[in-house]
């Protein structure tokens, strides 16, 4: 079933896949079962999440433009399946208020040298930030590959499907 889930939605399986490689290694790192010397790997977090956040917004604007470009009404289309569109609103708030989260927090920096504390603080935001990212679009893929996976059980209890 997960093979019909990379043919059928090709976007949501890289992105799964990228967000739980990138939990999975940052978290091995951080209790030590990784053993990583290199500082690059502190800023996997906040990275993935930046991409993330970029391809989500790519998403949401173009289907926001494909559902302007429909025929029926806008609220027909939002509220046929509820509990999907609750869940991209999800992703798509937790993508855009890291965002602006980040955008708050780089205004906010003073200028001059930075005390060590107060970097340390900074980059933890940045990772808490990255993390919410990363869990928003972990809700959707998941959501995705259950809806996914429910079609396709449909799908072979139909009389006549050779799938």
């Amino acid at each position: 079933m997960l093979r019909q889930f990379h043919r059928a939605k090709p976007l949501q399986a890289a992105k799964l896949t990228a967000i739980v490689l990138t939990l999975l290694y940052s978290t091995g790192v951080y209790l030590r079962i990784v053993p990583s010397e290199r500082i690059t790997t502190l800023f996997l977090v906040p990275l993935m999440a930046l991409l993330l956040a970029l391809v989500v917004t790519g998403e949401a604007l173009y289907a926001g433009y494909r559902a302007a470009r429909t025929d029926g009404h806008l609220t027909a289309t939002l509220t046929a399946d509820l509990g999907y569109t609750i869940v991209r609103a999800v992703e798509l708030g937790t993508a855009v208020a890291a965002v602006a989260g980040v955008a708050a927090v780089v205004a906010s920096i003073p200028t001059g040298p930075m005390s060590g504390p107060g970097a340390i603080g900074l980059f933890l935001v940045l990772v808490g930030l990255g993390v919410l990212v990363l869990l928003g679009g972990l809700l959707r893929t998941l959501t995705e590959l259950s809806v996914t996976r429910g079609s396709d059980r449909t799908d072979e209890r139909r009389p006549g499907s050779f799938s």
